[in-house]
């Protein structure tokens, strides 16, 4: 996970931006390891929201792995759908996005 990480930043300018990661129907592991580094502080630098989608095959995994990696500091989610967890990540990019630009016209004077 790390090196994806590492090449998702120098193909992105800045590697800043949401992030949907989509686990493969047939990967038969997924290291809970790998989950928790990509929703730590180091990770999640410049990252305003991650969704990782595992796939159902894995089902029984994904409730432990949602409970035990959720912070509600971090942006960091799991989910079994990747058309909810695309919505999920666009949602939260977007809410920071919004944020950014309230305080931008409050430091101009015009709100």
């Amino acid at each position: 996970m790390k090196r994806v990480e590492q090449a998702r930043r120098e193909l992105l300018e800045g590697g800043v931006g949401p992030v949907l990661v989509l686990i493969p129907k047939n990967a038969a592991l997924v290291e809970q390891e790998a989950l928790a580094w990509l929703g730590s502080d180091e990770a999640m630098l410049d990252v305003p929201a991650r969704a990782v989608v595992v796939p159902s095959s894995i089902q029984v995994l994904r409730d432990k792995i949602r409970w035990a990696l959720f912070k509600p500091s971090v942006a960091f989610r799991v989910f079994r759908n990747p058309q909810v967890a695309k919505g999920w990540v666009l949602d939260e990019w977007y809410t920071t996005q919004v944020g950014a630009e309230i305080d931008a016209f409050e430091s101009e004077g015009l709100i």
